[in-house]
């Protein structure tokens, strides 16, 4: 039983690290900055915390005072799975929106992000300090994103045309060979035809002018079909789509694996080195 209560738990830690959100942040202007905090041993952070949010909410330009219909709330209370304990952070925009077809308001979360972890001996403010770091990073980064679009408007297609439009090979051989000619990196987007994800990271990522700009100048991009096959061993271990790998064309060594839509932000900040 033990055994079993312990596996969920890790299925639990794996779920949350990967969940993924349709959330968007375009015209997030205004909120009020909150914490809420259930675990007795980290209360004394919550001033810190709330300096950190709204440090970050200044840099983003946005308003923090007087505007209780939004807020955005840094969530951390301790859970348990028999007997393994831990400690859920959650990172949540809370406002009040219309229902569709209706003149009825109604409060709702329309951004989550969240990790777990599991405490260790003298480690609690470490953890607690990188995880936060990490849920405000990721929320700043997505909001600048988001908001790009007002003045950088993305490139126009479907799925079925993004390689022709957006100029990405759809073959690896040919984009090693070009990537090798070239000495540049090889920038694998892994994808399938049925993935939601895989499109919103088309439309909402890889479409924006600036970025296309910017992966063209330091890679040869190609995006390929995780179904067909079509490509070495090594890129077949992760299963879950979208998947960008940055591979040295030389050597085809994985240099960098970028998971899931949620890991978009690693992306970003790869970009930008």
């Amino acid at each position: 039983m033990k055994t079993i209560k312990l596996f969920l738990f890790i299925i639990l830690i794996f779920f949350t690290a990967q969940a993924q959100s349709f959330y968007s942040l375009t015209g997030v202007d205004s909120y009020d900055p909150l914490v809420i905090n259930s675990v007795k041993d980290a209360v004394k952070y919550n001033k810190d915390i709330k300096t950190l949010m709204t440090a970050m909410s200044n840099e983003l330009g946005v308003d923090t005072k007087g505007y209780p219909s939004r807020v955005l709330v840094l969530v951390i209370k301790r859970f348990s799975v028999g007997e393994s304990i831990g400690i859920k952070v959650a990172l949540e925009l809370g406002e009040y929106v219309y229902r569709q077809g209706s003149k009825t308001e109604v409060f709702a979360i329309t951004y989550k992000n969240s990790q777990i972890i599991t405490p260790r001996e003298n480690s609690l403010e470490d953890q607690l300090a990188d995880t936060i770091e990490e849920l405000l990073e990721a929320f700043r980064l997505q909001h600048i994103e988001d908001n790009k679009e007002l003045a950088a408007p993305n490139k126009s297609f479907s799925h079925d045309d993004f390689a022709k439009v957006m100029k990405y090979e759809t073959d690896y051989k040919v984009a090693l060979k070009k990537a090798k000619k070239e000495k540049k990196p090889l920038m694998v987007f892994m994808s399938t035809s049925y993935c939601p994800w895989c499109r919103k990271l088309e439309s909402q990522v890889l479409a924006k002018e600036h970025i296309d700009e910017k992966i063209h100048e330091k890679y040869v991009p190609v995006i390929l079909n995780y179904d067909e096959k079509n490509f070495p061993e090594n890129l077949t271990h992760i299963k879950i789509t979208p998947t960008l790998y940055i591979i040295d064309s030389q050597s085809e060594k994985i240099e960098e694996k970028i998971v899931g839509y949620n890991n978009r932000s690693a992306f970003l900040h790869l970009l930008k080195q």
